[in-house]
């Protein structure tokens, strides 16, 4: 193996967030009478959700703030008389049922285990990413597992990065791999380890941020990495 230390981000990469995502959003909504509309109030969701959780990988807002605020400006957008404290707990449990993986993710977790160190690390919310990682069929390869609320810092900080190495001294043979540029990528750049793209879709990056290595594939990495 190149590396002793492997870090898998979890949505996205390993799991299937859309599919998890969109699930949880209509089955919240539909508990509480709302059962029109889901498609496009979905994608108007999305796109208030993202740019929230952009606003944490800058520090911008904290995830307790998060839980609440990406649906208080959903609501107020769409004229919803609904309560984000009530909305946002049910949400997140429905959300943390979602265990559905991204194609190649187990067989590609299950080659790689015992040959070196396998490590989640993920920009989530506690209560949602634990129990949908020991509920999967992932959580018996991994040792460690490190969620951005439990450590007090998002990717791509360097503290997040921090608290990896002072649990895991592999710094020096050490290779993050994911799918977001900004969080992933960059917090990986920045720390001075090897970094990998996961890009299924084949997106043109132009962000400036340039990985070590490209994949559309989860099984790109037998070869990448042996």
């Amino acid at each position: 193996m190149k590396y002793k230390l492997v870090l898998l981000d979890a949505d996205g990469t390993l799991f299937d967030f859309d599919t998890a995502e969109k699930q949880a959003f209509e089955k919240t909504f539909k508990q509480f009478g709302i059962n029109e509309n889901l498609e496009r109030l979905h994608k108007e969701y999305e796109i208030i959700n993202m740019a929230i959780w952009r606003d944490f990988e800058q520090k911008k807002i904290t995830s307790k703030k998060l839980r609440i605020e990406r649906f208080q400006r959903f609501f107020a957008k769409e004229n919803l008389d609904l309560d984000p404290k009530v909305i946002s707990p049910i949400y997140l449990k429905n959300l943390s049922k979602g265990t559905h993986l991204l194609p190649g993710a187990k067989e590609i977790v299950s080659f790689l285990f015992g040959k070196c160190e396998l490590a989640l690390a993920t920009n989530g919310l506690t209560d949602v990413q634990n129990p949908r990682f020991a509920d999967s069929d992932l959580a018996k390869f991994f040792e460690h597992i490190f969620i951005s609320e439990e450590i007090g810092h998002p990717k791509p900080d360097p503290e997040f990065f921090e608290h990896i190495f002072e649990k895991l001294p592999h710094k020096d043979s050490t290779i993050i791999i994911g799918d977001n540029l900004t969080s992933d990528i960059k917090g990986g750049n920045d720390f001075g380890i090897d970094t990998c793209w996961f890009n299924p879709n084949k997106c043109t990056n132009e962000s400036g941020i340039v990985p070590t290595f490209e994949i559309s594939n989860l099984r790109e990495l037998r070869s990448l990495l042996i």
